[in-house]
């Protein structure tokens, strides 16, 4: 059984919700295997860090976890001066622009805005060094967390857990046994452009979702039979005729990019995993012997309400340099989902924990079934 949680920035707070509530319904049951193994992606790495950190109080981590969302302020994630974001969007500007003319021009290992306070953030909230302990203890069996190399535009699970691990490569993705630290964390949540590539022992890295084509692949390779996701957008089928028409603005086309890098992986990815259970039992049931193929069961918890819906409400919440950025690209409804990826404001986060814990307990029934 394993923990899947992906990308999407500030929509990590939903996550937390989620996760609260999922330690309250599987602790009444006693099936807290569902947190022993756990991999995530982007902020759902944050949120696998923070778990997998305190495996032996996962009461205290899971409150742990909502609390550091709710709290969440921009300045907590980058650095919100005039400075700092202007002298890095001159930066990009500059390479784009002049780096033709001199090497010494192009920019590198730059983003627009500067990350160093997420770095101590995630510094002072995970302890890193108890990964090891509660997998030791046996409270832990395996946590991966996934970054994209900027040199080979492979997909890399940083995989830690108990002895031995079976590491695994395909054509976009590969398995790296790491001790997870601070870097890992700050590589796999690393949006492109936004915030600027890691070093990982000795190699750049950026947001994992972006060559995140099989999010369950670290899950089924560490041997999960069921698997329960955690996404963070409302999935529901589309009227095209009946659907808004908005204007291809810098923001819409940017909000779109976003969609396809951080969140159609994980549908496409369950819609893969039910066609081959499908298969698997078709098999099976068409020979005499079992295949050596098996079936693995997935529940995908998504928002019930849009959540750049809600982040369109909490605009003004961003810091003034942010929000004039932000109106350069359209408007709030064209850049809303590149907005409810930044707006890491209490306001938003506050709204998103509730609804996560909400939606969670909301589904209790179904949880406890699917876990049984």
């Amino acid at each position: 059984m394993a923990l899947v949680l992906s990308g999407g920035g500030a929509r990590g707070a939903f996550q937390a919700g989620v996760v609260r509530a999922l330690y309250e319904i599987t602790s009444h049951c006693n099936r807290l295997e569902i947190f022993r193994t756990i991999a995530g992606v982007s902020a759902g790495s944050i949120n696998v860090s923070i778990l997998a950190s305190q495996a032996d109080q996962l009461d205290k981590a899971t409150q742990k976890l909502c609390e550091v969302w709710r709290n969440l302020q921009a300045e907590d994630v980058f650095k919100t001066d005039y400075t700092s974001v202007t002298r890095n969007a001159f930066k990009l500007m500059r390479g784009v622009s002049l780096g033709g003319i001199s090497a010494k021009l192009r920019p590198i290992a730059v983003g627009l805005l500067n990350t160093a306070p997420l770095r101590e953030l995630l510094s002072q909230s995970i302890e890193f060094d108890k990964i090891e302990d509660n997998i030791t203890k046996g409270l832990l069996d395996a946590v991966s967390v996934s970054a994209t190399d900027y040199s080979t535009s492979l997909g890399v699970s940083f995989v830690q857990g108990k002895q031995p691990l079976k590491v695994w490569q395909t054509a976009n993705r590969t398995a790296v046994i790491s001790k997870l630290t601070v870097d890992h964390v700050m590589a796999s949540s690393a949006i492109p452009l936004f915030f600027p590539p890691i070093e990982v022992e000795g190699r750049y890295y950026g947001d994992g979702c972006l060559r995140n084509t099989a999010p369950l692949s670290p899950a089924v390779h560490l041997g999960a039979e069921k698997i329960l996701v955690i996404g963070v957008r409302r999935w529901r089928p589309i009227d095209l005729a009946k659907a808004p028409v908005l204007q291809p603005s810098m923001g819409r086309v940017l909000s779109v990019l976003t969609n396809a890098i951080f969140m159609d992986a994980i549908e496409v990815d369950l819609e893969r995993l039910q066609i081959i259970n499908q298969t698997i039992k078709l098999i099976n049931e068409a020979s005499a012997t079992k295949s050596p193929f098996r079936p693995i069961d997935a529940l995908y918890i998504q928002p019930s309400v849009g959540l750049s819906d809600i982040a369109q409400t909490r605009e003004n919440d961003l810091p003034k340099v942010i929000r004039f950025l932000m109106a350069g690209l359209g408007t709030s409804e064209e850049a809303s989902e590149i907005l409810s990826y930044l707006l890491f404001e209490p306001g938003y986060c506050n709204a998103l924990v509730d609804l996560g814990y909400n939606d969670t307990m909301a589904k209790k029934e179904e949880i406890i079934s699917f876990l049984a």
